[in-house]
């Protein structure tokens, strides 16, 4: 098993080209950060650290994934990338058609004196709404990538934790690198991102986290 290891794992989904729901194309950032990932040489990293044969389960794991459908699972990932695009509402005219209400799955647009109202809570900024605006009400506004940290399955699996708000490209190689300095900096025994997350977070909330990540690392 150890021949087929190289420290990590890298997974995008189906891209701009093959699926019509893609908010932005991941094919230049995904290159960068592989580039950065294969750089790190995590297997020989790894292998310190656990003083024994690699397995699987200890690969660190990057998924990216275009849209908020995630089809990489960037969920269950210890850095996950999702697509984003913020719904930017114009002074267009809006004939009230209704078909942004329609086409949120996430019954997050209502109208508002006749005009339409983005309930930023449940949006998932998939973009689908401003796909089907005929008037050119809803447009494309900031466009980048939602960053999940922590994700992973095994004996003890978690979702990832999210970092409040959608970072443009080149803010994201950066701020993985920066992560990545966090996780080789205290891992000690191969354990996963999310693990060291937690065990340096112990009486903290997560905000703390984040924030003390945003302050010394990203």
């Amino acid at each position: 098993m150890e021949d087929e290891i190289k420290g990590y794992q890298f997974e995008t989904c189906f891209g701009m080209g093959n699926c019509p729901h893609c908010v932005i194309s991941s094919d230049i950032i995904a290159k960068n950060l592989e580039d950065i990932l294969r750089n790190r040489d995590l297997k020989s990293f790894l292998k310190k650290r656990t003083g024994g044969s690699l397995k699987m389960h200890h690969e660190l794991r990057v998924s990216i994934s275009d849209c908020p459908s995630a089809c990489s699972r960037p969920q269950i990932a210890d850095i996950g990338l999702i697509g984003a695009c913020i719904p930017h509402i114009t002074d267009n005219y809006c004939n009230s058609c209704e078909a942004c209400i329609e086409t949120c799955k996430e019954d997050a647009i209502s109208l508002n004196n006749d005009r339409p109202a983005i309930d930023n809570k449940k949006c998932l900024y998939c973009g689908q709404c401003i796909d089907v605006c005929p008037n050119g009400v809803l447009m494309k506004g900031k466009t980048g990538y939602r960053i999940q940290l922590g994700g992973k399955l095994g004996r003890h699996p978690r979702l990832a934790e999210e970092i409040p708000g959608i970072f443009e490209p080149d803010d994201v190689v950066n701020i993985v690198e920066k992560c990545l300095d966090y996780y080789q900096m205290h891992n000690k025994k191969g354990e996963r991102f999310g693990e060291i997350l937690v065990n340096k977070g112990r009486g903290k909330t997560l905000d703390d986290i984040f924030r003390y990540l945003l302050l010394h690392f990203i």
